[in-house]
């Protein structure tokens, strides 16, 4: 079986541990507020990195939760990935000094100079593709553009980025089973794909480890207790 990489996800919504359904911020539901302790509990499972997602940030289009994120990474000592609310470069540079060993952008690439950012950062950006109603999603998920996922992640293949975090957004906390047919279709691109929505249990797990995707992002299945995250990761995940 491939091995798949394991990203526990804390979302971060007024300092508070919170998950949306389906990209929604009206349907918000809280799962504690202490991102320290939760991420360490992640890193006692087994986990290898945090994902961490600045929910609050994303719809104010700029980050609030670095100190957050600065306290996570000093406190488990894992790699942490960042995302949320980075529309500048500054924002960028912000968050890697704050902890992050990688931030993943959507906004500020799609809009910006993907090349000027490669130069700056490299591998330390992951093009973050957001794919609502078949297109590229930007701005917390609110504006949808007209460009297809597999196009977007071609052009940027290009450039040199090789790692993608690709979020079906309609999804995204309903426990309603990964798109399959959305990341074998990307896998064809030859991009490192990191999937993430709707991922519900060991099954779902199975399934993208066959496609052959890279890794895999777990929220609303840990805290609801459909995966249990270290077996996930003894099952799973990467040595």
């Amino acid at each position: 079986m491939n091995k798949i990489e394991i990203y526990p996800a804390i979302d971060l919504y007024g300092r508070k541990i919170v998950r949306l359904t389906g990209g929604n911020f009206e349907k918000i539901k809280e799962y504690g507020d202490d991102p320290v302790e939760t991420a360490l509990s992640f890193a006692e499972a087994g986990a290898r990195w945090i994902h961490l997602i600045d929910l609050e940030g994303a719809g104010k289009g700029s980050p609030v939760h670095l100190k957050e994120l600065e306290k996570v990474a000093a406190s488990t000592g894992l790699p942490v990935q960042y995302g949320g609310g980075l529309r500048t470069e500054e924002d960028v540079a912000l968050a890697l000094a704050s902890g992050a060993k990688r931030v993943y952008l959507g906004s500020l690439l799609f809009k910006g100079s993907p090349s000027t950012l490669w130069e700056r950062f490299g591998n330390a950006i992951v093009p973050s593709v957001d794919v609502k109603n078949g297109t590229v999603a930007l701005s917390g998920w609110t504006e949808v553009t007209q460009l297809p996922p597999e196009k977007a992640i071609t052009e940027l293949l290009r450039i040199g980025y090789s790692t993608f975090l690709v979020t079906s957004v309609s999804r995204d906390g309903t426990a309603a089973g990964p798109d399959l047919k959305l990341y074998e279709k990307l896998r064809k691109t030859d991009g490192q794909i990191l999937a993430a929505g709707g991922i519900r249990d060991k099954k779902d797990l199975s399934d993208l480890a066959k496609i052959g995707v890279s890794g895999a992002v777990l929220g609303k299945s840990i805290y609801e207790g459909t995966v249990d995250l270290r077996e996930a990761v003894e099952e799973f995940g990467i040595c």
